[in-house]
């Protein structure tokens, strides 16, 4: 199935859907009944370079498809020249939740609840705690929307934690999620002089953590906390070890343009 991104004409670009997505859309609503399933995924741009899928669409991908899934890019320079990698070295600490409905996903909240382990140092500890907290207190609020709802805390190195919930949108795609909603409590920071920002936990109303989702990733990285340090549970419960926000989206070569 081919597919092109489609840009918004009223200079809103949150708007803009990029071509896997697309092409991911017109997969389920015409072979996925059937069926088949996606082996190869191949991302063609005018640049020069290569590109990978940024970041939504390795989001969007993992979420549908096997992490077998192949994904090869090529660009202008060489049209014969390709790179390629599975799906899963695209996007690491991937949602613990992915490829499942909505009722599986609280079945798994459920269960996994009573297995996660605790960060094993005391920043991410103060983070967890944070953002689980306040997950836990603002579920209710939020829960007709979507069943599961996650909150977000960041702790700057003179120990002081901010903290926010994601603010849900009846039309999913206008969701704010949580770690984003740090983001001006961290800019402000730096912008002061302030603390620097050393990791960031999201967390949902069962205690789960999750890293940060892709676009508040690529906002990360783009906007100079590549080096922050982010942490998440695994398909298990076990606390993972931490990364960094950069090492969060590997072959993000679409950052060399700019």
């Amino acid at each position: 199935l081919e597919a092109v991104n489609t840009e918004p004409h009223d200079a809103n670009i949150r708007g803009a859907i990029c071509a896997e997505r697309v092409a991911l859309g017109r997969f389920q609503g015409e072979e996925a009944a059937s069926g088949a399933r996606v082996v190869r995924i191949v991302c063609v741009t005018d640049n020069p370079k290569p590109i990978f899928p940024g970041p939504l669409c390795r989001e969007f991908l993992t979420s549908a498809c096997a992490p077998d899934a192949e994904v090869l890019a090529s660009g202008t320079g060489d049209a014969t020249a390709w790179v390629g990698a599975p799906l899963r070295e695209l996007l690491p600490m991937p949602s613990v939740y992915r490829r499942r409905d909505q009722p599986a996903m609280t079945a798994l909240a459920a269960a996994l609840a009573a297995q996660v382990q605790p960060p094993d140092s005391d920043a991410f500890r103060a983070a967890y705690a944070a953002a689980a907290a306040r997950a836990r207190a603002q579920h209710a609020k939020q829960s007709s929307v979507f069943p599961i709802l996650f909150a977000a805390a960041v702790r700057f190195v003179d120990g002081t934690v901010s903290c926010m919930h994601e603010l849900k949108g009846i039309e999913y795609g206008c969701t704010a999620d949580a770690v984003t909603l740090l983001l001006p409590a961290m800019i402000r920071a730096r912008e002061e002089g302030g603390a620097s920002p050393e990791c960031i936990v999201q967390a949902d109303q069962a205690g789960i953590a999750h890293a940060p989702f892709a676009a508040a990733r690529s906002l990360l990285v783009e906007h100079g906390f590549g080096e922050v340090l982010i942490g998440a549970h695994g398909d298990h419960g076990e606390w993972v070890s931490p990364i960094t926000a950069r090492d969060s989206l590997p072959r993000a070569d679409y950052n060399e343009l700019f």
